[in-house]
């Protein structure tokens, strides 16, 4: 049985979270995760990444900063009451990624250790001699790969290649929950950004963890402007030696009318997908200009099949926005101007639309 204990206090049962303290070192952080929800704490981790995922009781690490920030993380995740974790994921082989999960491998239980394929180094080989000594099952998740997690979806895009740039063999995740979607890209930078573009992968996301620490080399136009997300996450440490976020990534990011959150201001945060509804603990910086919903095709014409069925006669509802199809009685269900109402499965495979995690309708 997974040993994973939420640790609720009495005060919290009003609330969806709360959290003690702005950073990840300046106290204890307790945190009720709602049935049925996905919360993503990007930790305060200096100029690093470190990024927890929760989903009912399964539980995803990606990354884990700096070796230093290991015990800081391990404190983290057991004033949550996590001890076990079903995943760890090193995007890449860099010291600001991976140097810091050896610790918690060594501390915590961990059932599944995900790398990526590229040239080793210190942390690389601490991490795997760590998992091999415990047996924890190593392997490099190929482009395509889907995992359930909770009551989410998560996808493996990339890398699609090996690079010379060890940046772009990031591992890049997609996570779907409801009408949500977070896209997560390591420090992937532009080659990488383009090869995954070449292939017309559906990378729309409402949250982007932004590449590279919001380095100017990363999260190129075309590449921003296809996953156009509302909101950006950027993990950096405050003033720190290599300038990020530069001001080149920082202009695009505004461009596109995305809300902006940075650890280097804000200390750890926290967004909470509850299906239909999107929420952060902290407040992002508001973007100048509009942001702008991408029109995918799903709009309702008299030619698409969004006339030929009812809420009463529809046997899955599909979202127009976030490309996901619901049984009718999901919990997720998209807002009604969103909502695209299907007669049969080759009414949704037409519009290539993805089952809901919640729900889980057949494909």
């Amino acid at each position: 049985m997974k040993q994973k204990r939420l640790l609720i206090t009495a005060f919290i049962l009003s609330l969806l979270f709360i959290f003690t303290g702005c950073q990840l070192l300046s106290g204890t952080q307790t945190s009720f995760t709602p049935h049925d929800s996905l919360v993503v704490h990007y930790l305060d981790v200096g100029q690093g990444d470190a990024i927890l995922l929760v989903d009912n009781n399964d539980t995803m690490l990606i990354d884990g900063g700096n070796p230093e920030y290991g015990e800081a993380i391990i404190t983290y995740l057991t004033d949550l009451g996590i001890t076990q974790l079903d995943y760890v994921v090193a995007t890449h082989n860099h010291n600001d990624h991976a140097g810091g999960l050896t610790d918690v491998v060594a501390r915590l239980d961990v059932d599944n250790l995900y790398l990526t394929n590229s040239e080793e180094n210190k942390a690389s080989r601490n991490l795997t001699a760590e998992a091999k000594s415990k047996n924890i099952p190593i392997s490099t998740p190929s482009p395509g790969t889907t995992l359930s997690f909770g009551s989410s979806t998560i996808n493996f895009l990339g890398p699609l290649s090996v690079h010379d740039d060890v940046n772009d063999d990031s591992l890049v995740m997609k996570v779907t929950h409801g009408a949500h979607r977070f896209l997560f890209t390591g420090d992937m930078e532009e080659v990488a950004e383009k090869e995954l573009l070449a292939q017309n992968l559906d990378l729309e996301a409402d949250v982007l963890k932004v590449g590279h620490h919001g380095s100017y080399s990363s999260t190129g136009y075309l590449f921003l402007r296809t996953v156009n997300p509302r909101y950006s996450v950027i993990s950096c440490g405050l003033n720190n030696d290599y300038g990020h976020p530069h001001e080149e990534t920082m202009s695009r990011l505004n461009d596109v009318g995305s809300t902006i959150f940075r650890t280097d201001q804000l200390g750890t945060i926290i967004a909470t997908s509850e299906g239909d509804q999107l929420s952060f603990n902290k407040t992002g910086i508001p973007p100048t200009q509009p942001y702008q919903e991408v029109d995918n095709g799903l709009a309702a014409t008299p030619e698409t099949p969004a006339n030929t069925a009812t809420l009463e006669t529809a046997a899955y509802i599909g979202n127009k926005n976030s490309k996901v199809y619901h049984l009718p009685g999901c919990s997720s269900l998209p807002k009604e101007s969103n909502r695209i109402y299907l007669k049969n499965l080759e009414e949704v495979h037409s519009l290539g639309l993805t089952p809901c995690g919640v729900c889980k309708p057949p494909s």
